[in-house]
């Protein structure tokens, strides 16, 4: 692993790209806890993994693009912008066809070995949703 914050991040996020997402995950500290703004509760190490693989087994395409990306060793802060078709079943919603165009600023701690101990999502969680659920799609 890399002691380069940025460099980190960014070849976790060139993993999950290409639906490697175990290969993001080696970038991560098993007890890593990611905190999503307006949950009072971290999600597991588990609980990413499950999310990323329904994220990715729902939408084709589906692509993290780098924005904004800066930081040191110890302390990244990166914003992204997601985009991706929705062709197979999410959160209990059928495949719609819909295009999604998701942003969002995440802060990620690296430990002493290299990977992230800790981040922070900051974001409108249910943009998403309301892309794929909406008949005319989210509000701009």
């Amino acid at each position: 692993m890399t002691t380069d914050g940025v460099g980190t991040v960014r070849s976790a996020v060139a993993a999950l790209n290409v639906g490697n997402i175990d290969g993001y995950l080696a970038y991560v500290d098993p007890a890593c806890e990611r905190w999503l703004v307006g949950i009072d509760k971290p999600l597991s190490f588990a609980d990413v993994r499950a999310g990323l693989t329904q994220l990715w087994d729902a939408f084709d395409d589906v692509h993290l693009d780098e924005v904004l990306l800066f930081g040191e060793s110890a302390f990244v802060c990166a914003r992204w912008r997601m985009s991706g078709t929705h062709r197979g079943e999410f959160i209990g919603l059928a495949a719609t066809g819909r295009a999604i165009d998701v942003e969002q600023c995440e802060v990620y701690e690296l430990g002493p070995d290299g990977l992230v101990s800790k981040s922070w999502v900051y974001g409108d969680h249910g943009l998403l949703y309301r892309q794929i659920s909406s008949p005319e799609g989210a509000p701009e």
